[in-house]
């Protein structure tokens, strides 16, 4: 008997990467390309199920050995009726029923969630929440992606927005927030708004090494922020450890909220390893309660760039056997 397998989509705004995927989270083969949004969903469904006819039948894979398909995209979006509302990083994208789309050029049952969502369930299925029933995943990109599994199941909300932490108020009427508030909390510890906070206060007269990588480069990432902060550079510290202060506070405000048994840290901040780890522990043991210890087990990722497609594809065989496929 052929070995089943899921297939798992994670639709970005810059690359499109598929993978089959075992039932116990192995990564059988991937494949990627270009998304190339501007030419609108059609265009990007008809790639996307191209890339899934070169794997399968190209593979020489069974499509009775495929139980079904799961894809991560950016939203807003509707779990439930499989549609992609709108995309800051899908432009022009609106109202796109992409799991009936790829239902239809596939034939292949099809799930859909947001791209925040199919990452933590990649570590809560095969990473470093395997093992937990309640895990809470924050993802440290350009802004702050969340998601939220509760007793083995994906909590989205009544209006399929739940977890959405980086939005979270911490000073009200603070820094003003693409989403139209102010004082999320993203503004205060994303890798993109810490990097574009220390270039303002260079620019204002603050002493800084990356004062060089300004000059020469127009600008920098939280990358160069890390390195400046190990290397003794006092500005670079003091905004890597104010990062690490907001962070910790948000898995304070998450442990009182879902109690979970794991939190795990992803995205690219983590690369940094134990020296984001140990200051975020120093902020959150600081400022959690002690009245109880029901501190959760806090991680940094163990999936990188493929919790997306191994999420996705764990979406899928959870909803086997369900109704909630298409």
């Amino acid at each position: 008997m052929s070995e089943k397998l899921a297939i798992g989509i994670d639709l970005g705004g810059t690359n499109i990467m598929v993978a089959l995927v075992a039932d116990d989270g192995r990564i059988i083969r991937t494949s990627d390309r270009r998304t190339l949004p501007e030419r609108g969903a059609e265009a990007v469904m008809d790639d996307m199920s191209d890339m899934v006819t070169e794997m399968v039948d190209g593979g020489g894979i069974s499509r009775d050995d495929i139980i079904g398909l799961g894809i991560g995209t950016p939203g807003p979006l509707s779990h439930r009726d499989g549609i992609i509302y709108r995309s800051a990083n899908l432009p022009g994208w609106k109202d796109v029923h992409i799991r009936r789309g790829l239902l239809e050029r596939t034939g292949i049952p099809t799930i859909l969630d947001n791209d925040a969502n199919i990452a933590a369930f990649g570590e809560y299925w095969a990473g470093a929440g395997k093992g937990s029933r309640d895990v809470v995943a924050i993802t440290l990109g350009t802004g702050i992606g969340s998601g939220v599994i509760a007793g083995g199941e994906m909590l989205r909300g009544h209006y399929e927005n739940a977890a959405e932490f980086g939005h979270t108020i911490i000073h009200p009427g603070g820094r003003l927030c693409p989403c139209g508030q102010r004082g999320c909390v993203e503004q205060y510890c994303s890798p993109g708004n810490v990097a574009k906070h220390a270039m303002e206060l260079i620019r204002q007269g603050s002493e800084s090494s990356l004062a060089d990588v300004l000059d020469e480069k127009g600008e920098f990432g939280m990358k160069a922020i890390s390195e400046a902060a190990q290397a003794g550079d006092e500005l670079s510290l003091r905004l890597w450890d104010e990062a690490c202060y907001y962070i910790a506070l948000s898995c304070v405000n998450i442990q009182h909220t879902y109690n979970p048994e794991t939190l795990v840290l992803a995205g690219g901040m983590t690369k940094s390893g134990d020296f984001l780890l140990s200051r975020v522990l120093k902020h959150f043991d600081e400022q959690r309660w002690n009245l109880m210890d029901d501190a959760p087990n806090l991680r940094i990722a163990a999936l990188g760039n493929d919790a997306g497609v191994i999420g996705a594809a764990g979406l899928a065989w959870a909803a086997r056997n369900s109704n909630l496929f298409a």
